[in-house]
């Protein structure tokens, strides 16, 4: 650990009398060294024989009025003192820092303590510190978000696929029927370029690989939709419920999906049953089936706004992760490995929280997928620090950008919110989840991300305001305050 100046002084902390050593890493890990005089740690034997007289039982002297040296001789000194420390590590650390005036970043580790004379090192973690580059020289082109006429007629074709009619039918499989299959599909080795013989060694050796292998799962005989410009469709039309087929074809080497472009594929199903499917007609009776709606016109319009507001909000996230690697890539970050490890544990919390939901022991999971809490971890690590690394650029962006939520903003947005629901009670309902808990958490987090936003394309465009004009600006507010 290669270690900074440090700083020493004696202080008299309540009633311990120590000598403190400062001395900070290029980790953002402080080494506190606390040296507790010789006198306070006697005092303090002193007391944890006086409490052990009262818990021991020793022949010839009443409970609580047990000498100090017997006890001493029956208990031993050594472990009187180890108790007597024991007892003051956590009053001596907690005085210490304060004294040093440190702030803990997360949990401190005792380093290495000596018993006489007493000698406490504590590893403390401190802050991170990050300094931003110059970002505000950032500019790029934030894209437009628009909804073509295709997205919102397939919206429409999704609405009416929630209204479909299916049921069973006793004849074969055509055209736009619902077919339930089991079987499985695989597929040949890639091709590998002529005159590699090595890797075409490689690869008819290799085992085919599986496109699916299921017991049961339904399929509409679309081959617009269905592993599209194959004949898979065409092969199963015609077959009837218990029928078996086995088929093979060559998918196109334009095929949409690039793994599986001019490989093979093989197939061995057998037909389940066979359902006809009947959908409704996109028009008005369609609306009134899917809400509050009078025309179909107006499901339309509602499904257009739907999606503007959904691709807006994506636009947005796209523009935030983009930028917060804009600003890593001139950041200077320094944290404490203390901050990574607390990442890696609330990753570990919601991991374990999500096999238990699955009906899962933490341990049955572990020893089914050859795992340990180590070695899980550890795969954890790295996008653990990656999400520490750029939530603390945006942190220092918000800093720096002087952004704050006012209670204003946030009461603005709740107006918005509530202003959704017609009926009044349930507004009333809504408005007072979103002032307090994690309601008012999600609504103040909302408002923080729209400035965010709202000053990255200020900056990505040479609009922003003047960092010293806003500083000024927040000074007088204050002031006024």
């Amino acid at each position: 650990m290669r270690l900074g100046p440090y700083a020493e002084c004696s202080k008299e902390i309540g009633a311990v009398t120590v000598t403190i050593r400062k001395e900070e890493d290029d980790k953002r890990q402080l080494l506190l060294t606390v040296e507790v005089s010789e006198d306070q740690v006697q005092q303090a034997m002193r007391d944890k024989a006086r409490q052990l007289s009262r818990e021991l039982r020793i022949a010839g002297f009443r409970r609580g009025k047990v000498p100090y040296q017997v006890i001493l001789q029956r208990v031993g000194a050594e472990t009187v003192r180890a108790e007597a420390i024991d007892d003051m590590v956590q009053d001596v650390f907690e005085q210490a820092v304060t004294e040093a005036e440190v702030e803990p970043y997360g949990r401190p580790l005792l380093e290495e303590m000596a018993i006489e004379p007493l000698v406490l090192s504590f590893l403390i973690p401190l802050e991170p510190v990050v300094a931003l580059g110059n970002y505000r020289a950032l500019r790029k082109e934030t894209p437009v978000v628009e909804i073509s006429d295709e997205a919102v007629q397939e919206a429409l074709e999704q609405v009416q696929t929630n209204h479909q009619n299916i049921e069973p039918v006793d004849r074969p499989i055509e055209v736009g029927d619902v077919v339930t299959i089991k079987g499985k599909g695989t597929l040949a080795p890639a091709a590998v370029a002529e005159g590699d013989e090595e890797d075409a060694s490689v690869a008819v050796q290799s085992s085919p690989e599986t496109l699916f292998d299921e017991e049961s799962i339904d399929l509409l005989m679309d081959s617009e939709k269905l592993f599209a410009g194959t004949p898979f469709v065409e092969n199963l039309i015609g077959k009837s419920a218990g029928e078996e087929t086995f088929f093979s074809f060559v998918f196109p080497a334009e095929f949409e999906e690039e793994e599986l472009a001019g490989r093979e594929g093989t197939f061995e199903v057998t037909v389940l049953s066979v359902k006809s499917r009947e959908l409704p007609a996109i028009d008005d009776e369609l609306a009134k089936l899917e809400g509050d709606y009078e025309t179909v016109d107006e499901l339309r319009a509602d499904l257009l706004q739907r999606l503007q507001r959904e691709a807006e909000d994506q636009a947005k996230e796209d523009l935030l992760e983009e930028a917060i690697t804009d600003l890593l890539e001139d950041a200077h970050l320094s944290y404490p490995p203390a901050a990574v490890e607390m990442e890696i544990d609330d990753t570990m919390e919601t991991f374990k929280s999500q096999i238990t939901r699955s009906g899962w022991t933490l341990e049955d999971y572990f020893t089914i997928q050859g795992l340990t809490e180590e070695s899980l971890r550890e795969d954890f690590r790295n996008d653990a620090e990656d999400r520490l690394r750029r939530r603390l650029a945006l942190r220092q962006f918000i800093f720096d950008e002087r952004l704050r939520v006012s209670s204003e903003d946030v009461a603005a947005l709740i107006d918005q919110r509530v202003a959704r629901y017609e009926n009044e009670e349930l507004q009333q309902q809504m408005r007072q989840f979103f002032m307090s808990g994690s309601g008012f958490d999600m609504i103040s987090s909302e408002v923080l991300s729209e400035k965010v936003h709202e000053r990255m394309v200020a900056i990505f465009s040479g609009n922003a305001p003047d960092l010293d004009a806003l500083a000024a600006e927040e000074a007088g507010e204050d002031e006024e305050e």
